[in-house]
């Protein structure tokens, strides 16, 4: 019951990017190989900013089952502040890290692409991050479907949006990448309305005010929060690299098929990570309520589902690959190069289900370091520079670099399942983290 409304919740903030995806096609090849990279580059700095409060899972569930109310409160107010903190931190790295390509990129309509969509996109941060807390806290109190409706009806108000001001329909000025970035900008905004609202119902309106900033409680959320933003970024790090290399070396059409391929991945994986943040909240829960038999019991199902479901997800992408790229584009050079990416995308669905999922187990009990450590030598060591020799060295271009990828999710998956079977063997050295 749980774990349904999160999957779809994270689902539905995927679905976003891919309709900006989905449009972008049809005005050209070059402005979806452009909106890729500048997404790439967007979500690179704000989901590692998002990982810092995902220590937020762990003490909102803990403090849930423990029925500790006041930690509850204690914690809501002081991850307003959390989320400010990581509101300047990821709009100014946005910000230099955008004037720096502009600085270095050859002039075109890809560096005009670019520019245009993370110029505009910017501006959502504040409603990105205020909404992840609200999200957050209501989500381990076990209220998702009300956040289900809100981002769902986004996702309805940004395909609207999308095709009335990126394609200039129904009247509307044909804005191209601008009216795209624009879109997901409004539909933002309306859902952190929409999440304050339903808070003001519930709780009151003393609920959002921002408490005096308390230092301690601060320490605490980042203690667990900065490794877990380390593993995203590693993670998600990986991946924007490689975009980068794509852009800058194998031209437009490969790095269209590239991010047409990473979209559908990323697509996919938001299943899985809906299962891990329910991992989250459910082993987080049985730990604050000293029942840590049954938080080993919930962390296996919701890896066991995220295997599954991921397993299907294979199928489908070795099944229907051209068809799945034509949703994205009509031009024949970049589904010729994105059928062989997609063969490597079904080969790692499963490990990257397994990944994700433990991480959110792990995380449930508190442990955010064993995702960092496992990412870095997952996707660095191995997965990077494995890619990298294949595709330089060998000439396998970009097939290569998405095997690199790929062998870099199967180590990262192996790495965390030993974590996970290590920290759940002696059960009754399981504490909750929440005093």
């Amino acid at each position: 019951m749980l774990a349904g409304p999160i999957v779809l919740n994270q689902v539905g903030h995927m679905s976003m990017g891919m309709v900006d995806t989905l449009v972008s096609g049809r005005i050209s090849t070059t402005a979806l190989g452009g909106l890729g990279l500048a997404a790439n580059f967007f979500w690179t700095f704000t989901s590692v900013c998002i990982g810092c409060l995902l220590a937020l899972d762990t003490y909102f569930s803990q403090a849930t089952g423990a029925r500790d109310e006041a930690a509850l409160s204690r914690y809501l107010g002081q991850a307003f502040w959390s989320a400010c903190l990581v509101i300047v931190v990821s709009g100014v790295c946005i910000v230099v890290g955008c004037q720096l390509y502009l600085a270095f990129s050859p002039a075109g309509e890809l560096r005009t692409a670019f520019g245009t969509y993370v110029n505009t996109i910017s501006w959502c941060l504040p409603s990105l991050f205020f909404h992840f807390v609200l999200q957050r806290y209501w989500q381990a109190r076990k209220r998702v479907f009300p956040f289900t409706v809100i981002i769902l009806s986004a996702n309805v108000l940004n395909l609207v949006a999308c095709v009335g001001f990126g394609l200039g329909h129904w009247g509307f000025p044909r804005l191209g990448v601008k009216g795209i970035a624009l879109s997901t900008v409004i539909s933002r905004y309306a859902m952190l309305i929409a999440a304050v609202g339903f808070t003001w119902h519930q709780l009151g309106p003393r609920a959002l005010r921002m408490p005096r900033l308390d230092l301690a409680v601060q320490r605490e959320i980042f203690r667990l929060g900065l490794p877990a933003a380390g593993h995203t970024a590693l993670e998600i790090g990986a991946f924007t690299l490689v975009t980068f290399v794509v852009a800058l070396a194998l031209g437009a059409a490969p790095l269209a098929a590239h991010h047409a391929c990473l979209m559908m991945a990323a697509f996919t994986f938001m299943f899985p990570l809906g299962f891990g943040s329910a991992a989250a909240v459910r082993v987080g829960t049985f730990i604050g309520a000293g029942q840590p038999r049954h938080a080993r019991v919930a962390g296996w199902l919701c890896i066991g589902i995220a295997i599954v479901v991921m397993g299907c997800f294979a199928v489908g992408y070795l099944a229907f690959p051209r068809f799945l790229l034509r949703c994205f584009t009509s031009d024949p050079a970049v589904i010729d190069v994105g059928v062989k990416i997609l063969v490597l995308v079904a080969l790692f669905q499963i490990a990257d289900g397994t990944q994700v999922s433990t991480t959110g187990a792990l995380r449930g009990l508190g442990n955010t370091r064993a995702a960092m450590i496992a990412n870095f030598i997952g996707h660095y060591p191995i997965g990077l520079l494995l890619g990298l020799l294949l595709c330089f060295v060998f000439r396998f271009g970009i097939v290569g670099l998405w095997t690199g990828l790929a062998a870099g999710l199967v180590s990262v998956a192996l790495m965390l399942v030993r974590a996970w079977v290590s920290q759940t063997k002696n059960l009754e050295e399981l504490k909750s983290v929440v005093s």
